[in-house]
């Protein structure tokens, strides 16, 4: 016999006693426990969150004006962001991946040349340009900072000695900011290029 006559007494007894919010896996142990027949998924897990976070469902000791804490830690504004930020660089490295031309005129795939693998790490793309030369090109959702200078140089020293072509390599840095080091560095570089990009939207009415 269920201790719980819904999964809404459940969720909040269980926010009651952990004075955090629990964490997927938890929860859906939980409720598969006292409502084994449930359809219980990921979105019901959101969606009580969501809830509670807003103040919606009333729990003691949970202020919706503070960020809910889950129960690994992490704070759920920041996990969202983290997520969000995730997401678009997905989203910008799939798109450059296939118009790479958009970055510089006359730029084209080498073969296996998204996310192109070297003994530092993944190339985000690896390009020619229009004379020839291997072209490093390494994606940044937000600003750039000097270690994504760092990571762009280290790929291009690894592709150097690497490669058994005697051509040039160049690389860019595409990002929406750049810290002013990155530009006064990147301008003391004559092979390092960067690029801002700016996301726009595009608005369609469904109804």
């Amino acid at each position: 016999m269920s201790e719980y006559s819904t999964i809404k007494e459940l969720v909040i007894e269980t926010c009651m006693n952990e004075e955090v919010f629990p964490s997927y896996e938890k929860l859906t142990s939980l409720v598969l426990k006292y409502f084994p027949t449930s359809r219980w998924k990921r979105t019901h897990y959101a969606w009580y969150k969501s809830k509670i976070k807003r103040g919606e469902i009333p729990i003691p000791g949970f202020d919706p004006d503070i960020p809910i804490i889950n129960s690994d830690g992490t704070d759920d504004d920041v996990q969202e962001s983290i997520e969000a930020s995730l997401y678009l660089e997905q989203d910008l490295h799939s798109y450059l991946a296939k118009r790479v031309n958009e970055i510089e005129n006359g730029l084209v795939l080498v073969e296996n040349g998204n996310e192109y693998p070297t003994d530092v790490g993944r190339i985000d793309l690896l390009a020619k340009d229009k004379q020839g030369n291997n072209v490093v090109i390494e994606l940044k959702v937000g600003k750039a900072k000097d270690s994504a200078l760092g990571q762009l140089l280290g790929y291009m020293g690894c592709i150097a000695l690497s490669s058994t072509e005697h051509i040039q390599i160049r690389s860019i840095l595409v990002a929406s900011e750049f810290e002013q080091r990155v530009v006064y560095a990147a301008r003391g570089l004559p092979h390092v290029k960067l690029v801002k990009y700016r996301v726009s939207f595009d608005l369609q009415e469904i109804t």
